[in-house]
């Protein structure tokens, strides 16, 4: 398993070692609470992973494969934690399901290109909710399984259902223009649809297919780290810029979740400097824009009290809702932002002290329920005078608080050993 530790200019264990004993006592709390979500979400059966923590209806959501790959790292921080005993089964199991190797489990994909559709039943893997074939939930599910592949690396069963698995896509079917870094969003009939351009969390997907001519070309001329800087950018401050296009500032999810998944971005000090910019203007914006405390911040997606779906932005958040799970991703950049975390939980969001919360009895049921497993959303300066919890809280997105804590506490350096993949790639 890749667990020796060592040191380096990126090795950050001693801060939570230096934490004050009130906020280990929160980060261990909080840690927890962060791997307990993805844990519970896992089916008993199938052990494909339901999309979202939802208070009422848990049941009736469909798997998302997403949050699949999320929960094949999940697993992976659960056993070098010590939460788990036997993630190695649960693991083979979860792929087994996914390559179609455990009867009465099908999920649903394209036949012509294997790229997976996005919602998926959690029992049998038949299609749900109409999804989309999705190349970058593909790929965030296969990211999980090479990054179980990586960390259980004398496990050689899990070696060969995750190459079964990332070799039954034709990768290079997502690339639209490698000269451009165009990529396609859907499959429809081994084809490609909805051409997106650089810069998004398509990275992953970009990554993944390098292992393919076009996709190579496509990494080499628009994704490496050196070439990023050839993107349109955006200055958020004096000296910062960020990629982006002018005045469409993607939600902060698009740039975290490379920095977990795609290794070179997690080593790049290109990439950590563009990370950092990232996080400076989530703060900045929050502070001059939402009249919000200056602990409160994080532009992330998910339900808002309008009640539907929405990913957040800067210059994008018209119901001022922060994402707490975004400053835990930015903690490899802005460790201070764990004082953050803390002054969320301790003035606003006390989650684990029953005494303080609401005293009507559906506000403290509802409060209760969306903050089972810790920080999760907040609506800041709220025209109702009823306050909103979310009930609702999505596996990916809620991944960057499991990755984030999981960097401030064991080093970047564990997602940097277990995300190195294109040794695997080649040889395949």
């Amino acid at each position: 398993m890749c667990q020796t530790r060592r040191k380096s200019s990126f090795e950050v264990m001693s801060r939570y070692e230096a934490l004050p004993a009130a906020l280990q006592d929160f980060f261990d709390g909080q840690y927890q609470r962060a791997y307990q979500l993805v844990k519970d979400m896992r089916h008993p059966e199938s052990g494909l992973y339901y999309d979202a923590y939802v208070a009422i209806g848990q049941s009736s959501l469909p798997s998302s494969i997403a949050a699949t790959g999320v929960g094949l790292i999940a697993l992976c921080i659960g056993d070098y934690n010590g939460w788990e005993q036997n993630a190695e089964a649960q693991v083979i199991h979860s792929l087994q399901a996914m390559v179609g190797d455990i009867p009465g489990i099908k999920p649903h994909k394209d036949p012509g290109t294997g790229f997976f559709a996005h919602f998926i039943d959690a029992e049998n893997g038949a299609h749900r909710w109409d999804s989309e074939i999705s190349t970058i939930d593909t790929a965030l599910l296969v990211s999980g399984a090479l990054f179980a592949m990586r960390y259980f690396q004398k496990n050689d069963e899990i070696a060969r259902l995750a190459m079964q698995l990332y070799n039954s896509v034709d990768w290079g079917a997502a690339v639209s223009n490698p000269t451009t870094g165009d990529i396609y969003l859907e499959i429809r009939k081994g084809r490609g649809f909805n051409p997106l351009a650089p810069y998004n969390e398509y990275s992953i997907l970009a990554n993944m297919a390098r292992g393919s001519q076009t996709g190579q070309q496509l990494w080499e001329n628009i994704y490496a780290p050196d070439q990023l800087h050839l993107l349109p950018m955006q200055c958020v401050g004096a000296g910062r810029r960020i990629i982006c296009e002018t005045d469409n500032i993607p939600s902060s999810f698009v740039y975290q979740f490379p920095f977990y998944l795609v290794h070179e971005y997690t080593l790049s000090p290109i990439y950590q400097d563009l990370y950092a910019n990232v996080a400076y203007a989530d703060r900045m914006d929050w502070l001059q824009c939402h009249n919000a405390p200056t602990f409160v911040w994080g532009h992330g997606a998910g339900v808002t009290p309008a009640g539907h779906y929405h990913p957040d932005a800067i210059g994008n958040n018209p119901l001022s809702v922060a994402s707490p799970y975004i400053i835990a991703g930015f903690l490899p950049v802005y460790p201070q932002g764990m004082y953050d975390l803390y002054d969320i939980y301790h003035t606003l969001i006390p989650y684990d002290k029953p005494h303080r919360a609401p005293r009507d009895p559906v506000d403290s049921i509802r409060f209760q329920s969306a903050y089972r497993y810790g920080l999760t959303r907040l609506q800041i300066n709220a025209r109702d005078s009823r306050p909103w919890y979310p009930q609702h809280t999505s596996v990916i997105d809620w991944s960057s608080m499991l990755y984030g804590l999981t960097a401030f506490k064991h080093g970047v350096e564990f997602f940097a050993r277990c995300n190195q993949i294109q040794d695997l790639l080649s040889a395949s």
